[in-house]
């Protein structure tokens, strides 16, 4: 490829980047329905690691996935309600308009219905700060700091070409939930299901923040594994004990809700002897293996053609 040819593509995706907020997620939107037609994956299929295959899904969500349904962090509630025990949703809104501070407990969770990495938790009143920094800590949760930080997770270019790299995330309404602060959670569970049947898990022991964060690996038997890589071996949670397997009661729900889905990832915040549903993952990682490590080749075969 020509040095021309590559500066005119970096300018078509600079202004692709810069179009009006309303016009780029309906471009993504209508991208992602294009592209969701007549899908046939590759022939090389089964020679494919679990994170190529992600990466592949990125471009080519599912045709047979309600995703506006799945992958919307509050409305996937309804989907799950009548297996699994959700956070309490006290609202969920669409304009920042809708925010009133005053309609809110004192303690809660604000975060983002159609993406990730946007959440912030409140306590009596006042942010805590985010789930992977402290950014607006020890500030009042006013309305109007409410709204500011609403209209910048609305505007954030960021989640807007997230929403072009993985389409699922095109069919989503952007909207904002504030839900009931789960509390003591033990540790975060990650399910790696395929057609329903559970194969891998990850555990994760973090707070809100993500401090200190270390975790766990462990086969379709509940052996624990090896870290997945160098790497990864100063965040694995070796003085931990072994945690117990989820109870068959999660796995067999899990069965009956994605039979129908190739590959998903299901998440839970463990308490005790309860399990909250947290979200459905359809592309872990953006398809990159992260902690999965030396074990990414293998979890691909999981993934039939």
């Amino acid at each position: 490829m020509s040095q021309r040819t590559t500066n005119r593509i970096g300018a078509y995706l600079y202004q692709i980047q810069h179009l009006p907020r309303t016009l780029l997620i309906a471009l993504g939107y209508r991208i992602g329905r294009f592209r969701s037609r007549d899908i046939k994956k590759p022939s090389n299929w089964e020679q494919l690691t679990f994170s190529e295959k992600v990466s592949w899904r990125c471009r080519h969500p599912n045709p047979l996935i309600n995703y506006s349904s799945w992958v919307d962090k509050g409305r996937v509630k309804e989907v799950v309600a009548q297996h699994f025990k959700t956070a309490e949703s006290y609202q969920i809104v669409h304009s920042i308009d809708e925010i009133d501070a005053n309609n809110l407990p004192a303690t809660y969770v604000m975060k983002a219905t159609h993406g990730w990495d946007m959440s912030l938790l409140v306590k009596s009143g006042t942010i805590q700060g985010g789930n992977r920094d402290l950014t607006h800590a020890e500030v009042v949760a006013d309305t109007d700091h409410l709204r500011s930080i609403a209209d910048a997770w609305f505007q954030s270019r960021r989640q807007m070409k997230r929403r072009l790299k993985e389409r699922q995330y095109s069919f989503v309404k952007p909207g904002i939930i504030f839900e009931q602060h789960i509390e003591p959670i033990d540790y975060e569970l990650q399910l790696f299901l395929f057609n329903g049947c559970y194969r891998f898990a990850m555990v994760f022991f973090r707070d809100f923040h993500h401090d200190g964060i270390t975790h766990l690996l462990y086969d379709e038997q509940w052996q624990k594994l090896e870290p997945g890589s160098e790497k990864a071996i100063k965040r694995y949670a070796k003085q931990r004990s072994n945690i117990p397997p989820p109870p068959s009661s999660i796995l067999k729900s899990l069965v009956q809700l994605c039979h129908s889905v190739d590959q998903v990832r299901a998440d839970f915040y463990v308490c005790g002897e309860d399990y909250y549903f947290s979200e459905f993952t359809f592309t872990h990682s953006g398809g990159s293996p992260g902690f999965i490590g030396r074990y990414d080749a293998e979890l691909g075969r999981f993934w039939l053609p």
